[in-house]
Order: structure tokens, then sequence, then C-alpha cells
């Protein structure tokens, strides 16, 4: 069993494990900030509250005996529930306030402030506090109700640690991400590489996944491999085939030139050589043209095109041939609106097919050619009674040089469908073989 390639390489993982530590820090500073400003702000407005009353009391005490001041906190106690009040003498005695006693149990806020907690009707109440002594040793306590400043501080708190434990979160996921796309990038890169090292355009990078683009590029350079090697596969077809159907003929031209040394050659002679050499030329010139039409699709000037003009036109031009072999040809087309083609190429395209369909139908036999209006397309049918395709060869008569056991034994060579799907690959239509029993049914579609 082979094990599985680590795509994480050291210098990645460094890189990514450097943005998590930065990130993370980054992290921890501003939770540690919201903490502290946190507590800060509980801080100043509980002192502030504070503050504000022992100074209105102080202003309110100045230059007042100390019956004055048990009468002034006495009023002001039974009058107001918060602040609260205890005032007590210099031997500890209360003196006036509206709480009975001093708490028992006070935690230190800040210096100088303490909390403590009274119950105040039905709920327990949070208090801050402030002792003021006078100069006769005389203790006053003033108390602010901090219950909701405290709930305040309590939610702060709370949002400061959950967006902390959030930014962690995101710096983990940011981390786990930074390593998943770096093995993404890494494989991509060592499919590219052994590619390059072995030539075997077979190679498809590995896709585990596809929710993310990583994935969706993958695929997409993967499609484009598969692309670049039935490509490179073609041309060596195309090369093969060129070998294998190009050596006979040239082969048999050579022997009649090399018998035209030793006796002059006969008028048939040399018109059977002028036919040779022009198959020769037929067949190189129907490659150019058929590599025009692949490479130059963007030069072609599209038209408005009439395709019953232009089907009209293949038909006279056939009927000699037609009539030559005892077939006819009959038409059923609609008159449709103008569609943008390049007239030329479709009246190629469909001359090879009639052509096609001429020469493998019997003697006696009808082909019918039909034009029809779809949703969005113009259907040509071009129905024969002939020797027909197999079905397992629908998809191999498009390539060039390719023929069929059927018509290896017929004039051709093999390269007219490969022209009727560069054509049609041009006008972005499509093309379907059907049975007709016997014969073949051809149906080509063209964008309106």
């Amino acid at each position: 069993m082979t094990a599985k390639r680590s795509y994480y390489s050291s210098s990645s993982f460094k890189m990514a494990a450097l943005f998590t530590i930065l990130l993370g820090a980054s992290a921890l500073l501003l939770g540690s900030y919201l903490y502290d400003f946190s507590r800060q702000v509980f801080i100043q407005e509980t002192e502030a509250a504070i503050d504000i009353e022992i100074e209105h009391i102080l202003i309110s005490f100045e230059n007042k005996t100390q019956h004055q001041r048990i009468t002034f906190i006495k009023k002001r106690s039974e009058k107001y529930a918060n602040p609260v009040y205890y005032y007590q003498d210099r031997l500890d005695k209360k003196l006036a306030g509206n709480i009975e006693k001093l708490p028992s149990e006070v935690t230190p806020i800040s210096e100088g402030i303490i909390g403590f907690s009274l119950q105040i009707a039905d709920a327990r109440r949070e208090f801050g506090a402030k002792i003021h002594t006078f100069n006769d040793g005389s203790r006053l306590l003033i108390g602010r109700d901090i219950d909701d400043i405290i709930k305040r501080y309590e939610r702060l708190k709370f949002f400061s640690i959950l967006i902390l434990l959030f930014m962690m979160s995101v710096v983990l996921v940011s981390f786990l991400i930074s390593m998943f796309v770096v093995s993404r990038i890494n494989m991509i890169g060592q499919t590219a590489q052994n590619i390059m090292a072995t030539g075997d355009l077979s190679e498809r990078i590995s896709i585990d996944s596809n929710w993310d683009d990583l994935s969706n590029l993958a695929q997409s350079l993967n499609a484009m491999l598969a692309r670049i090697e039935e490509l490179v596969i073609g041309i060596r077809d195309v090369s093969d085939n060129i070998a294998h159907d190009l050596r006979t003929p040239l082969a048999r031209l050579r022997t009649q030139l090399e018998g035209a040394l030793k006796k002059p050659l006969s008028e048939d002679e040399i018109d059977n050589l002028l036919k040779e050499t022009d198959e020769l030329l037929g067949t190189f010139n129907a490659l150019l043209r058929i590599s025009h039409i692949e490479k130059a699709s963007q030069k072609f000037e599209f038209s408005e095109t009439s395709l019953k003009i232009i089907l009209e036109d293949v038909i006279e031009l056939y009927d000699p041939l037609a009539e030559e072999k005892e077939i006819t040809i009959k038409s059923a087309m609609n008159e449709l609106s103008l569609i943008p083609a390049y007239g030329h190429l479709i009246f190629q395209m469909t001359a090879n097919i009639l052509d096609n369909a001429l020469k493998y139908s019997p003697k006696a036999s009808t082909v019918l050619i039909e034009l029809e209006e779809e949703k969005h397309y113009q259907l040509i049918r071009i129905s024969d009674q002939g020797i027909g395709i197999r079905q397992e060869e629908h998809e191999k008569v498009f390539d060039r040089f390719y023929r069929s056991d059927k018509s290896r034994h017929t004039e051709g060579n093999g390269l007219g469908l490969s022209l009727v799907k560069a054509a049609l690959a041009l006008h972005k239509g499509k093309i379907t073989f059907k049975d007709n029993d016997p014969g073949l049914i051809v149906e080509i579609k063209l964008k309106k």
C-alpha cells in the first residue's frame, strides 16, 4: 500500500505558524485591553457616582455642628433610599443613617472605595461606598447603588471574554485554512513538476473536496490537462494516420515516376499521376482548412444567413451526381428567419454530409433534406438509405483520417466529418446521428 504523500513543506508550515502566532498575540492584546478597559470604566463610574454625593454632603456640612449634621442626614435618609448613609461618632455609636449598621462583609473596589451588598425591599443590591472622617473623629459612610453599573460591567466583561474566544477561534481556523491552502497549492505545483519531469499528461491533480476555490481551480486545471492530452494524442494520431494513409500513394507515385525514367508515360498514366497528386494535395488542403477553422475562430465574420438558400445551392451542386447514381434528392424546407453564421463554412459542412449520403447510398434510394425551427435552434436533417454508422463509431468518425470498415474501400481521405466538427464548433452548433433503418439520419442544430 502506498503511503499518502504529504504536501506540507517545512517552510510553509513555519509561515503558517508565524502568522498564527502573530494573530493570536494580537487577539490576546486586544482581549486584555478590552478587559482592562471595562474594569477602568466600572471603577470610574462607581467613583464618580460616590464623589458627587460626597461633594454635595461636604458642602452641606460646612460650618455645621454635629447636631445639625445629624439632622441633615436624618432628613436625607428619610427622603432618599439611595444613596445610603451611616453616620457615627468617634466611639462608633450610630448617630444617623438609613442603614442599621455598617456592612460586615466588604470588598475593596479601588483605593478608598469599598463594595458591599444590602437587602433593599425584595432584592439584594450592590453598593459602592466611601468613608469620610471629620475633624472631631466622627465618620460618615456614603454609599451609592452600583448594581446597574456592575451588571453593565459584567456584560462588558462577558463580551470581552466572548470576543477573545471568538478571535482565538478565528486564529485557529485561519491556521487550518492557511495549511489547507498551502497543501492545495503545493499539490498543484507538485503535479505540474511531475508532468514536466515525466511528460505524462495523464496525471491529474488529486481533488478530495469541491467547496473551495482551489478545488475548483484544480478541476479546471484537470480539464485543461485532459484537453491538452487529447490534443497531443490527436496530433500523434494524425501524424500516424498521415504516415499510414499517404505512404501507399506516395510509394505508388514514386514507382510510376521511376518507370517514367525508363520509358515515356502514356496519357492514361499521366492522368493517373495527376489524380494521385491531386488527392495528396486535397488531403493536405483539407488538413490546412480544418486547422485554419480551429485556430482562427475569432477572424471569421458572421453575417445574417439563410440556411434555406445555402441548402438549395448544395442540392443544386449535387443534383448531377445524384442523377448519375440514380438517387433522388428530396427536400422539405420551411422559410425561416436569418441566423448569424459564416455562409461559406455552412455550405462546405452541409456539402460534406450530403456528399457522404450520396457516396454510401445504393442506387434507386432517396436522400431527404429537411429544415425546421426549434426554440433556440434551426435544425438541418439529412436522411439517407445507405450503410449507416454503427453506434460505437458515432464519436470516432470525427477523428481525422478515421475510416470505418464499411467505408474503407470508398474514395475519400477521412477528413470530411473532421471539417464538419470544426465548423460546428465555430458556430457553437450540435450534430447527432440516428439510425434510419436502413441508413443514417444526421441532425445539425445551429443557434438562431
